[in-house]
């Protein structure tokens, strides 16, 4: 048998030969993009042209028209917002200054922190209102652990008895959460938003 070599001196395999005709696999070659011949669903056609002509949602609520218009106003931010025009520019203005969510504005309201005057909108969220409500989410929170380790040994060995005491913590827990959403969390919200604006005029 004879050794053939290529250029490089390396032997070269051999194919091994087969009997008979060579298959023909043309005729089953599927095509990987077969046209499309038969048409759409028409429902299909109608809700893409509805899609392709509706319009963002958030079209409705933008800034400028909700300054231009009361009513789509008081339906991004919520009916607690009857405010004239005056306001609604100072509040957009707060919001820009800041960069406040509609949720974080929202926040400010429901709390009492947003103080409209002629020279525009504040936010009043003061260090010493929210040190006074950190002082009495401490004391409830000292609460809370004397009658969790008071109930605890009914919550293990006989939890029927011990659904009144739980029902407490959960008052006293939940208690607690508000103390923080109404007094706290509006002066760590502010605080944190008036140092990334310092930031921003840097």
């Amino acid at each position: 048998m004879d050794d053939r070599h290529d250029d490089d001196g390396l032997p070269v395999a051999e194919v091994p030969k087969r009997d008979g005709p060579v298959p023909n696999f043309s005729g089953k070659v599927v095509p990987l993009h077969p046209k499309a011949t038969a048409p759409l669903d028409p429902r299909l056609e109608e809700l893409r042209r509805i899609l392709s002509q509706s319009e963002p949602a958030d079209s409705e609520y933008s800034d400028d028209e909700a300054i231009r218009d009361e009513d789509k106003f008081r339906r991004r931010f919520g009916p607690g917002f009857r405010w004239n025009r005056r306001d609604r520019i100072g509040l957009i203005k707060l919001k820009k200054r800041y960069d406040l969510t509609d949720h974080e504005i929202k926040l400010f309201q429901h709390t009492g922190n947003l103080r409209r005057s002629p020279f525009g909108v504040m936010l009043t969220a003061s260090p010493w209102i929210a040190l006074w409500g950190g002082v009495q989410i401490a004391v409830f929170g000292l609460l809370f652990l004397a009658l969790l380790l008071a109930a605890w040994p009914n919550l293990l060995a006989a939890p029927e008895r011990a659904i009144k005491p739980a029902l407490a913590l959960l008052a006293l827990l939940g208690f607690c959460f508000a103390l923080h959403w109404l007094y706290v969390k509006p002066w760590l919200l502010r605080r944190r938003k008036e140092r990334e604006s310092s930031l921003y005029d840097i």
